[in-house]
């Protein structure tokens, strides 16, 4: 039986968008008559044995489906930790399938795509992994996941994510691989030049609020004089 190991990458664990993510496409394989399980990175990072039964896993997957958010343009810390470990072991990984699925906050998906994808690609290539495709998620905080809500529980909020995942979800369990792909979570009427400009200025107060709530002097410019 085909077995598909999903790789939580996200310091947030079970609430996070990145589990409500995977969870909906391992759903949908199970249904398929996969056999599927979930390890959330940040807890297999604890210890050395966790660890080791977290790379145990991987060695004995079929599909390797890794979900975690973009930070700073790049990959969180646990997920280039496990990277790096999966790397050192590298054994019986040739045939396996790997899948990355990032999400950011940010409306547009190329803040993944442009640097985030190539990483992983790299690190497949590396390790022997197949490249089984992609999926960059912008506006992944609309996905509600910090609430702990399931796609299905957010309703049309997540009805275009969870196109994409179920013909992900054909893919795979056709032994096929799915094209490197884009999608916005954000509703596309937000797209207009006003709604931007209500965003920018929703972000930017954000921003501040949050920099003076941590002792931030938020209009310095220390490199000014």
């Amino acid at each position: 039986m085909t077995h598909a190991l999903l790789l939580v990458g996200s310091p947030r664990g079970k609430k996070s968008t990145s589990t409500s993510v995977g969870s909906y496409l391992l759903n949908i394989l199970d249904k398929k008559g996969l056999e599927t399980d979930t390890l959330w990175i940040t807890r297999q990072l604890a210890d050395d044995e966790k660890l080791s039964q977290m790379l145990n896993a991987v060695d004995h997957a079929d599909i390797i489906i890794l979900t975690a958010p973009l930070y700073d343009d790049c990959q969180p810390y646990i997920v280039i930790r496990t990277m790096e470990a999966i790397a050192a072991q590298r054994k019986n990984l040739g045939y396996k399938r790997f899948i990355p699925i990032i999400n950011c906050a940010f409306q547009e998906p190329e803040h993944i795509t442009a640097v985030a994808i190539s990483i992983y690609h790299k690190f497949a290539t590396t390790v022997g992994f197949k490249w089984a495709g992609s999926l960059a998620i912008g506006g992944g905080e609309m996905l509600q996941g910090k609430s702990g809500k399931t796609l299905d529980e957010i309703g049309k909020m997540a009805r275009k994510v969870k196109k994409v995942l179920e013909r992900i979800a054909d893919a795979l369990a056709a032994d096929n691989s799915f094209p490197d792909e884009s999608v916005r979570a954000v509703p596309d009427f937000l797209y207009k030049p006003f709604m931007k400009k209500v965003l920018a200025w929703m972000n930017k107060y954000d921003w501040k609020s949050r920099a003076k709530k941590n002792g931030g002097v938020v209009d310095a410019r220390p490199y000014s004089q």
